[in-house]
């Protein structure tokens, strides 16, 4: 009978804490009972109805049936309570008990359940101790109160598990000597957390609670693997290209301890290297760098030297790079592999993306790396929706590398928040004009540029729609448009997520169709002006001679000007009035009659015949003779051609156009002509 009464209570034990339930599933049928440490009172347990009846009052009922038979005794719980607590006055050792639970209305929810105290007692949890940490973690716990009449050992488990991660790691029963265990195989400089619990040694019973944890850290080691090492080129404050180093901290599985420092080596060319020591994580150095080594340090040791070959950056690329999004929230990129004859397929490849508007590369710039032959790789991080990133994949040798050409990625697009920039027209006709325009602003993107949308609009009809056009287009060609009308022309730029904000309105007028006239008749008028002056340049001698025949001398004999005469009196410059004008004087000068004689032969040396006249004669200079002041009678004299000459010595007259055209010839004079 007590076997079959306690296999129905490990039964039920292991429906309960399975999840399995009899009859009605929203009725209550778990019950579990077990002795709090092998002194204290036992706690039951069961579960509470739901719903209208979650306040119904339970009553406990447990019963002798080995020395006290059929005696029962009721412990009721509170209102809503599913649990009540049995003072160990109240039970008796060795004794067996039949216990179940009824509700407020005396309905039994629960199967009986036989059990003896002493065989479900649940210890308290061990005490723990951190004993020592180097070279090995020894942790030591002491057991709980336990008394003589009870089992004399206490079977315990061991689990730990690094600090903040959820899976834990059990030690095996057989390895855990009696209150104390030695931990061999940690990771170095790593915090754990330990825990214990407790079962009486004859397995009658339950497991206690699990110990608080014990912290620990473990020591430190060298540190392991390759620091993760890239380049990237910067303008620095001087304003010549210079390299900066960037590289990733180690990890704690690879620092194993604190990484108080990067030991740095460069070599530029054929030139002896340098070495300098850093912090985390960039440094900057000569553009002509072309060897780079680098190791962590920390206080036990440092790493291997990781190797950058900056010599040639020309080498073979990758080609065909792709990168599209993965789950909103990850890229994935593909690229086909670089394969040169002379260098061969890349000993690895390096992914590298940041942010295409960042006013730093530097400071949003990550990369992973890939072996050779894998022409794929998952990005992941903290990647912002609608903003646009620069991807682009790089072939590793052991001389340099080789750069792809950069892609353009987003990680979740959205509509562009502006539309095209700077919108004109250039009228060609009066029915077309061709509209320009400039791209949507990248950071106003928020996607990869779908097409563009044109809208039209005069102000007494509705838009037209012109789309879509190319996102590499620049400039449309609009025709069909009426002459003399003005139009409203906008804008905008779709992505996949759908189309944008649109850009400004831009007002333009067509040409009027009059002005058209106007404007022939201006060229033709100005055509035949044209024509006529190269007629006139080459034909103007012809012309010339036909005016002199047709129109009247006066219209075509040029007139000399007397103003511009060349005859010069020889007088006192300071008082010339003209050519025929003098000045006053206080006093005539002499007047030398002359009688002019006809000479015997006509014949001349240079000059025309004429005859002997009477001409006064230039006054001779002051103090001549006495004859010559200024009451002296005049004088005659019989001058020739030769004598005028030489009276009027330097001082001859000058014959002008002037006279030639107005005065008589000589052959008038003559009467000859």
């Amino acid at each position: 009978m007590r076997k079959r009464w306690r296999g129905a209570w490990l039964l039920l034990l292991a429906l309960e804490t399975f999840g399995f339930q009899e009859g009605d599933p929203e009725e209550p049928t778990g019950l579990m009972c077990y002795q709090m440490g092998p002194s204290r009172g036992m706690n039951c347990t069961w579960p509470s109805r739901t719903g209208p009846e979650a306040n119904t009052t339970y009553t406990l009922h447990y019963q002798s049936l080995k020395f006290k038979r059929n005696q029962t005794r009721s412990s009721q719980a509170p209102a809503g309570q599913s649990w009540v607590v049995i003072g160990r006055s109240s039970l008796t050792h060795n004794e067996n008990y039949a216990v179940w639970v009824e509700a407020g209305d005396g309905t039994q929810i629960t199967p009986r359940l036989t059990l003896t105290p002493h065989e479900i007692v649940k210890p308290d949890p061990p005490v723990l101790s951190l004993v020592d940490v180097t070279p090995v973690v020894t942790v030591t716990w002491t057991n709980p109160q336990w008394p003589q009449h009870f089992s004399l050992d206490l079977a315990c488990h061991l689990r730990y598990r690094v600090s903040g991660t959820p899976n834990w790691t059990r030690v095996h029963e057989e390895d855990v000597e009696p209150n104390i265990y030695e931990f061999s195989s940690l990771e170095p400089f790593t915090a754990y957390e330990v825990q214990a619990r407790c079962i009486p040694g004859d397995r009658k019973g339950f497991w206690s609670d699990w110990s608080p944890s014990q912290t620990f850290r473990t020591p430190e080691a060298a540190p392991l693997g390759l620091v993760d090492v890239w380049r990237v080129a910067s303008p620095p404050e001087s304003g010549e290209t210079s390299l900066l180093l960037l590289w990733k901290p180690l990890n704690s599985e690879a620092a194993r301890g604190v990484i108080r420092s990067y030991s740095l080596a460069f070599r530029s060319g054929s030139n002896s290297s340098e070495s300098l020591e850093s912090a985390c994580c960039n440094v900057s150095l000569p553009s002509r760098t072309t060897h780079v080594w680098i190791s962590a340090n920390n206080h036990v040791g440092r790493t291997q030297p990781a190797y950058l070959s900056l010599e040639r950056q020309d080498l073979p690329a990758p080609a065909g790079v792709r990168a599209v999004a993965v789950h909103g929230q990850d890229l994935l990129v593909t690229w086909e592999p670089s394969k040169d004859p002379l260098e061969g397929e890349p000993t690895e490849y390096l992914v590298e993306w940041a942010e295409e508007c960042s006013s730093s590369k530097a400071a949003s710039l990550d990369w992973v790396r890939r072996p050779a032959g894998t022409h794929r790789a998952l990005l992941t991080g903290d990647f912002r929706p609608r903003v646009p990133y620069q991807v682009r994949v790089y072939g590793l040798y052991p001389g340099g590398f080789g750069a792809s050409a950069p892609v353009r990625a987003y990680i979740q697009e959205g509509v562009p928040s502006a539309g095209p920039q700077g919108l004109q027209d250039h009228s060609i006709s009066k029915e077309a004009s061709i509209i320009s325009w400039e791209a949507i602003p990248l950071a106003q993107r928020n996607g990869h540029i779908t097409h563009y949308t044109l809208y039209l609009a005069t102000p007494t009809e509705s838009p037209q729609t012109y789309q879509p056009i190319a996102a590499t287009e620049t400039s449309y060609n609009l025709s069909g448009l009426e002459p003399g009308t003005s139009y409203q022309l906008w804008m905008t730029g779709s992505t996949s997520a759908g189309e944008g904000n649109a850009s400004s309105i831009h007002l333009f007028h067509t040409p009027d169709s009059r002005w058209e006239a106007v404007l022939a008749s201006l060229l033709a008028v100005g055509f035949l002006l044209f024509l006529a002056c190269v007629l006139g340049a080459v034909l103007h001698v012809q012309l010339l001679d036909l005016c002199q025949k047709v129109l009247p001398s006066w219209c075509w004999e040029k007139v000399p000007d007397a103003t511009h005469s060349r005859i010069m009196l020889h007088e006192d410059p300071h008082s010339y009035r003209g050519p025929l004008v003098r000045a006053a004087a206080a006093e005539e000068p002499p007047i030398t009659e002359l009688h002019i004689a006809e000479p015997a032969e006509h014949v001349n040396h240079g000059y025309s015949t004429l005859p002997q006249l009477e001409s006064p004669v230039p006054a001779r200079p002051h103090g001549a003779g006495a004859d010559d002041g200024p009451g002296s009678k005049p004088r005659t004299e019989e001058l020739g051609p030769s004598s005028l000459e030489e009276a009027w010595g330097e001082q001859a007259p000058v014959i002008s156009g002037y006279e030639k055209h107005f005065m008589p010839t000589l052959e008038e004079v003559l009467g000859l002509a």
